[in-house]
């Protein structure tokens, strides 16, 4: 098989690391691994950012995580940084030498496990993070609609802040529900996303 290769700078102060699949082996600066010491394979998104008028701010950020027996994680994402706020997304790049580097690991390794979904505690931090935040604003709205009422101070501007403030949790839903969407679970190798 050809070698393939991903590159990718983590960060602004990081170096453009480079990512090479030979025959049998992954290869990072400064380590490898073989094929056969591949643990668990985790092919993930974290939802980006769309902001009502501005379009997306922010792309799903894919990434590619490396468990190897010994404990070590390898952690690509196709996040690019090019310098201050620009960041190039490299998902068809990243996903190509994902599924790569599956069919590579699945034949050295008959017996490695296929995730997608956030890892569980970034998946947890995520779904409370915006499930109270959109449980919080339901509570305000619904106890300040309540009070008001009671004290016959319920006029139509006020009606209509609070109607304001509902439509604010539409955001806060749509980003639950794409965290839903990524929970863990198994995944078959040729379902890797292109």
């Amino acid at each position: 098989m050809p070698n393939l290769t991903y590159e990718a700078r983590k960060s602004l102060f990081a170096k453009t690391e480079e990512y090479s699949l030979t025959d049998n082996a992954l290869v990072w600066p400064g380590g490898s691994a073989p094929f056969s010491d591949v643990d668990t394979l985790r092919i993930y998104s974290v939802p980006g950012m769309n902001v009502l008028g501005l379009g997306w701010v922010l792309k799903d950020i894919h990434r590619c995580a490396i468990h190897l027996k010994s404990g070590k994680t390898v952690l690509l994402s196709s996040q690019h940084f090019l310098g201050f706020a620009k960041i190039e997304d490299r998902s068809p790049a990243l996903l190509q030498f994902a599924r790569q580097l599956a069919a590579r690991v699945r034949a050295a390794n008959p017996s490695v496990r296929f995730l997608t979904g956030m890892p569980p505690a970034l998946w947890w931090t995520w779904f409370l993070i915006f499930g109270g935040l959109v449980l919080g604003l339901l509570l305000c709205i619904l106890l300040g609609l309540i009070g008001l009422t009671m004290v016959h101070q319920n006029t139509f501007a006020t009606s209509a802040f609070f109607l304001v403030i509902a439509a604010l949790i539409i955001g806060p839903i749509t980003f639950l529900r794409a965290v839903w969407r990524r929970r863990t679970r198994t995944l078959n190798a040729e379902d890797i996303p292109s």
